[in-house]
């Protein structure tokens, strides 16, 4: 069965959203999303074009209208940056979503520190600047746009298994040659059609995934403010930008599917983690749920139960 993936099955495949009787992890990085943007030529005359924010306050500073925290307050901004492309006026989407979520932050901060006698030595950016520049570029930022709706609707297809949408998101039918080498190494290996495509699929996904995570994640060791010990150290992960927060939030919904309880309809996640917050509800989902909602429910009872007994009876 062919799905779309949803709010949800991000929320529920995050580990640094607190479980029942849990507290929210300390997470290192805040998040600032400024008054308005202005995207403006590359100064190289290379043809490009960059985004950066505008319009200060009376102080002359840049004017923050919210900061946030990308993991915590927003487990699904991947799947929001994804879905850009889908949208009828793509192009206003993606200025929405700069107006709600900030820039990507592709443009690091200059680096003042005098680090002559390390030479040899990377040193990574601990955080890239939020405010843009000349490396959040809008044709990258595109690339990145189609690249994640690639990869998601790649794994939507994987789930449910359909090789029609798989065919289609691997590009089959514009690279012939390609079609007809894997259709023969799937006849030689003695697998399904369906599954030589899940195969396929997921090295793309794969491959993607942890581009983001070897450039823009980092293991971090969260830990709370008061005086500490040696219980209160916990496995977290840092992020760069807003393409390290998404590149983890993919990564781990796609490694989550022997960690979580599915849905027995529907094979969706089922989150145990809190309503964020304003929700409509602070009720907690039982730890021992097999259904999304009474619709899944209903519908896997008629399936397995009712018409089962239906057919029987005509017989």
């Amino acid at each position: 069965m062919w799905r779309r993936l949803n709010r949800e099955d991000f929320t529920g495949s995050s580990p640094l959203l607190p479980r029942e009787g849990e507290r929210y992890k300390p997470w290192p990085v805040l998040w600032r999303v400024y008054r308005d943007y202005e995207i403006l030529p590359a100064p190289d005359g290379s043809g490009w074009h960059y985004i950066q924010a505008v319009g200060r306050d009376i102080h002359g500073q840049l004017e923050c209208v919210r900061a946030y925290n990308p993991l915590i307050d927003t487990p699904y901004l991947f799947l929001e940056f994804a879905r850009i492309v889908e949208r009828k006026d793509p192009w206003q989407a993606l200025q929405d979503w700069f107006q709600q979520y900030g820039l990507l932050g592709i443009t690091a901060y200059p680096n003042a520190e005098d680090r002559e006698h390390w030479k040899g030595i990377v040193f990574p950016h601990h955080h890239h600047d939020d405010r843009g520049g000349t490396w959040d570029r809008i044709e990258v930022i595109w690339e990145l746009a189609y690249q994640s709706n690639k990869s998601l609707s790649l794994y939507e297809a994987v789930l449910g298994r359909d090789e029609e949408k798989l065919e289609r998101a691997l590009s089959l039918e514009s690279d012939l040659e390609y079609a007809v080498t894997l259709e023969n190494s799937a006849k030689a290996s003695g697998v399904k059609w369906v599954d030589a495509l899940i195969n396929r699929a997921l090295r793309q996904i794969i491959e993607y995934a942890l581009g983001d995570l070897y450039v823009y994640a980092y293991p971090h060791i969260s830990y709370p403010d008061d005086y500490l010990t040696i219980d209160q150290l916990t496995r977290s992960w840092g992020a760069r930008n807003l393409l390290g927060a998404m590149g983890l939030q993919f990564y781990w919904l796609i490694t989550s599917a022997g960690e979580l309880a599915h849905c027995k309809y529907c094979g969706r996640i089922i989150s145990y983690a809190p309503p964020m917050p304003g929700s409509d509800t602070d009720r907690k989902p039982r730890k021992d749920k097999e259904f999304c909602n009474s619709r899944c429910r209903q519908n896997y009872h008629y399936h397995n139960r009712i018409k089962p007994a239906r057919q029987s009876e005509r017989r």
